[in-house]
């Protein structure tokens, strides 16, 4: 008997389309991992450390490639993952490189005998430090909130490879 319409082919044609997304998903979670880990991650600020430049409650994406393909350089803002805190991440600004001096006095950070012009900065830096070399290969990061921040003057310069990501701070964004 002959029909308009053979609702088998129907099933046929529904059962590959099934395919396709399975295939699309499977294929998409690796992806996904790979870019999460080694692209781009998304991170949310969750303390003071770095008022006024970083808000609590927003949010903000950590670019993971760029450390591979452009020097990290002073006035960076870098996501860490600290030795002392294994599970944690710290977002802070780079003051010193490997090569370069820096001491903490009246109130201000001085790289290489220069004062360093800190526009973001809401206050004085204490307490005073005297003039110490960072090796090659590390950095001295603080936060912008001087006063309520733990950085490299309590854990010291972090080397390289804690290094997670870059950030800048003008693309910060927020779901409400």
């Amino acid at each position: 008997r002959r029909t308009f319409f053979r609702w088998h082919f129907l099933w046929a044609d529904r059962r590959r389309h099934n395919w396709f997304w399975a295939v699309a998903l499977v294929l998409s979670i690796p992806a996904f991992l790979f870019c999460e880990r080694y692209v781009v991650s998304a991170g949310r600020v969750t303390d003071l450390s770095m008022l006024p430049t970083l808000k609590p409650g927003g949010y903000f994406l950590v670019n993971k490639f760029i450390v591979r393909l452009a020097p990290i350089r002073r006035g960076d803002v870098v996501v860490i993952h600290p030795a002392n805190h294994p599970r944690w991440y710290y977002v802070k600004r780079v003051i010193a490189v490997g090569g370069e001096s820096f001491s903490i006095s009246e109130g201000r950070v001085w790289v290489d005998g220069h004062v360093l012009e800190e526009p973001y900065l809401a206050g004085r830096t204490e307490p005073e430090m005297p003039p110490r070399r960072i090796r090659k290969g590390f950095y001295f990061l603080m936060g912008d909130n001087r006063m309520n921040s733990e950085d490299s003057r309590a854990f010291g310069p972090v080397p390289e490879k804690r290094v997670v990501g870059k950030i800048r701070p003008g693309q910060l964004f927020s779901f409400w």
